[in-house]
């Protein structure tokens, strides 16, 4: 290969590194903000939509007590049903009549549900985590890669030592992802063959093949994060959190107030 063509092969790697860098960026940004996004609208707001569920659960039941009409009777259960968490297709009203002997015991019921749709009791979660194949395959290609004992440098095993710490830390929790972004950052930072080996040429055009694929598969991951529904609630408001909670929170407590008007006025009749 001419040197201006080895060149401009050289460049275009540089290119796609530094942008698939941003890409990354971008993504695992983005990742975040709808992660705590998602975990603060849980968490501030969930309290809400249980209010909001609970009073339209109270007034579905005070107009099919008052009408008797077997269509409020059924809005009425899966309204209940809604805010239990249950499916009023399987389970009608068994825990308001106390069916099979249960005398409406709402425990009783509950495990007579769980022995109906076969639920076993909760794994221990407190043993050693046992890394799985693919992770113990990923764990392997990273030792064998990045190991200290493979260099003599000083500052490469220093950094390779710190780099392997990591990559232990993610086998041991069975980190798949982790392992998997581990493997991409190393990677990014090897800089192949010497600049006037051989094997430079290949090494360059199939690196080149690799960052451009890697940088379609972010993305598709960006566009996948996009459709999260969280993030057209963010993107509403322009990616500030604290905006979109606080906007958020007011209308609910509108609806709770419009909710507590109209159950007042059902029960006042």
């Amino acid at each position: 290969m001419s040197e201006p063509l080895f060149q401009s092969l050289e460049d275009a790697v540089v290119v796609a590194e530094t942008n698939l860098l941003d890409t990354q960026v971008a993504v695992e940004t983005l990742r975040a903000e709808l992660d705590q996004f998602t975990r603060l609208h849980q968490i501030q707001l969930g309290p809400l939509y249980t209010r909001l569920d609970e009073l339209d659960a109270l007034t579905a039941e005070t107009e099919a007590a008052m009408t008797g009409d077997p269509e409020a009777i059924r809005r009425a259960v899966e309204a209940r049903a809604k805010v239990d968490g249950e499916d009023p297709l399987l389970f009608p009203a068994d825990d308001a009549e106390g069916a099979d002997g249960d005398g409406g015991d709402p425990g009783a019921a509950r495990a007579k549900r769980e022995q109906a749709a076969g639920a076993e009791p909760a794994a221990d979660s407190d043993g050693p985590v046992r890394p799985s194949k693919t992770a113990q395959r990923l764990y392997r290609e990273l030792a064998r890669r990045s190991h200290p004992d493979l260099v003599q440098d000083p500052t490469e095993i220093a950094r390779r030592s710190a780099f392997i710490t990591r990559v232990n830390a993610a086998y041991e929790k069975d980190d798949l992802a982790g392992l998997q972004k581990l493997s991409e950052e190393w990677s990014l930072a090897a800089s192949g063959p010497a600049p006037d080996a051989p094997q430079r040429e290949m090494w360059l055009r199939n690196r080149l093949i690799w960052l451009r694929a890697k940088q379609a598969e972010l993305a598709l991951e960006r566009q996948t994060l996009m459709e999260n529904p969280m993030a057209d609630v963010l993107a509403a408001y322009q990616y500030d959190s604290l905006t979109a909670l606080r906007s958020i929170s007011e209308q609910l407590y509108t609806a709770i107030q419009e909710r507590e008007t109209l159950l007042n006025a059902l029960i006042g009749s």
